[in-house]
């Protein structure tokens, strides 16, 4: 765990979980706001810690969850124990999710899949479950373009970027040209330490990715700041990285199509994620596929190009 000195109020506090890089960050001014709370524990083994050795504030004047996932928002009662009083925000539509464990789990993994052969297992939703702490309520939820006013030269406008989930959250600091995405945008498939290939990047929206995707860019951003992915720097590195999001989701909307006519029968969305790992993997996270691959195929069904064929057990795509 470190904490990362990125301009005069932003500090990124980082860690990993296995090979995946995860940072919250300290916004700071008159006020000071958290960006995430990363897993149950990470407050108190990472956050706290990692603060207070560097003699950071360990009051929030507000926590801020980017989105609604167990990284990202596990930790905000383990937050709200050791910092009470600090205003939890987010996304009205993420909002939900972020009070409830259950139906965080729920909607974001069980009923997800619930009409295809993908089911997420055992492990993974334990794993998942320990990672969100304690239901906590949500004091403000936000629906994008409001001005969170930390103090002079620190404004900080909020945009709504779904995609990635309905709610997502970006924040935009005009005036420094800093831009904090989370998880907003993912990039491509990504490398692992170790040279293997990593995680596909899991949007649940296609159009909508795109649109968060476009209207981001359009910003100009000098510096992007992210849970996952390397600090970039430099309008020119921020503009490559977005065209090449945008690039990825474009070769993808083309190759589940190819799978699927070169089946030549009906694929199950667990035959068509495996085909696609095939081509463009093995990835180490093979079942990120599944919201990407899904939400293609959901595109092309209402746009008429496949058809999906509802059955006992699972459905199938036909092309």
């Amino acid at each position: 765990m470190s904490v990362r000195a990125i301009m005069p109020g932003v500090n990124a506090i980082e860690t990993t979980m296995g090979n995946n890089l995860l940072r919250c960050y300290l916004l700071s001014g008159a006020r000071t706001l958290l960006v995430d709370s990363g897993l149950r524990t990470m407050p108190d083994t990472v956050i706290f810690p990692a603060l207070e050795a560097t003699g950071l504030p360990l009051h929030f004047d507000m926590l801020l969850n980017s989105h609604a996932d167990a990284d990202h928002h596990g930790g905000n009662a383990a937050i709200l124990a050791r910092s009470p009083g600090s205003l939890v925000l987010c996304h009205a539509l993420d909002a939900p999710r972020v009070e409830s464990r259950e139906r965080h789990l729920r909607e974001r993994y069980t009923a997800a899949v619930a009409a295809d052969d993908t089911p997420y297992s055992a492990a993974i939703m334990d794993w998942l479950a320990d990672g969100i702490g304690a239901d906590m309520p949500v004091d403000l939820t936000l629906l994008g373009d409001e001005r969170i006013n930390l103090g002079p030269g620190a404004t900080w406008q909020v945009l709504h970027a779904p995609g990635h989930t309905p709610g997502h959250l970006a924040l935009w600091n005009a005036e420094h040209g800093v831009l904090i995405i989370q998880d907003a945008v993912l990039g491509g498939m990504g490398v692992e330490p170790d040279g293997a290939i990593g995680s596909p990047p899991p949007y649940f929206a296609v159009d909508t990715y795109l649109a968060t995707i476009k209207r981001l860019r359009s910003l100009g951003a000098a510096l992007l700041l992210s849970a996952h992915i390397p600090i970039m720097n430099g309008t020119e590195a921020v503009t490559a990285f977005f065209d090449a999001s945008a690039q990825f989701v474009a070769d993808l909307d083309s190759l589940t199509l190819e799978v699927l006519q070169a089946a030549g029968t009906p694929q199950t969305l667990a035959a068509l994620c495996a085909a696609v790992d095939k081509r463009l993997g093995p990835s180490s996270t093979p079942i990120q596929w599944i919201p990407p691959v899904r939400a293609h195929l959901e595109r092309h069904a209402a746009a008429g190009r496949l058809q999906a064929i509802h059955a006992v057990g699972a459905r199938t795509w036909m092309s």
